[in-house]
């Protein structure tokens, strides 16, 4: 999101310093203690400077969220996924995808339960979007190149299991965690497979 920490301005590095603080409170406590009364005793600028460098909350926690969708992609595309079946592929991909968010739940809470305000002419998290998603969109067109499934297919397809495997790791965090991590592995196994053979059925 920032470059190169050497590269920035001393405005951009000041911000860049209020993002990872206000990361560091995500990570420990959760979205909601991110306030600018805990970024100001985190960070030790005023509550002034801190609307210097951000002109509002809301602000702040846009840039947020595209700054921890970057460090999400950075770490699962240090992951190699390369397998010979496809299939296998992508399971590897969303399994890799579902143990990120355990690792960080507060991090998916953030994404997915803050009701975030996008800057008016700002396309950055499409750009963003459209990287997360070359994720496992390589290994979907295997599925097309190997004739598992056709071209036209292949959105309504990822779109099924991607939007599943967020539905069960969403209940996992909001409910009394009686989801756990296998078990929403497990469903996904059963997920695609049954998709895919009765897509073969089919054709």
């Amino acid at each position: 999101m920032f470059g190169g920490y050497m590269k920035l301005t001393k405005k951009e590095r000041t911000q860049k310093e209020i993002i990872e603080a206000a990361k560091a409170i995500i990570h420990d406590k959760g979205h909601e203690a991110v306030t600018v009364r805990y970024l100001a005793e985190a960070t030790g600028y005023s509550y002034t400077n801190l609307y210097y460098y951000f002109k509002d909350m809301n602000t702040l926690l846009w840039t947020l969220r595209l700054d921890m969708i970057e460090d999400m992609i950075t770490e699962l595309t240090s992951i190699s996924f390369t397998k010979d079946d496809p299939v296998e592929e992508i399971l590897i991909v969303l399994s890799s995808y579902t143990d990120y968010f355990f690792k960080h739940p507060n991090v998916f809470r953030f994404f997915y339960f803050y009701p975030f305000i996008k800057p008016e002419g700002d396309d950055s998290y499409q750009k963003l979007e459209q990287k997360f998603h070359g994720i496992w969109q390589t290994s979907f067109f295997r599925l097309i190149k190997e004739g598992i499934i056709q071209a036209e297919d292949i959105e309504v397809v990822a779109k099924t299991i991607i939007y599943a495997l967020q539905g069960m790791i969403m209940l996992s965090f909001s409910s009394n965690g009686s989801t756990k991590q296998n078990d929403i592995k497990d469903e996904l196994v059963k997920l695609i497979n049954y998709l895919f053979k009765k897509y073969k059925e089919t054709i």
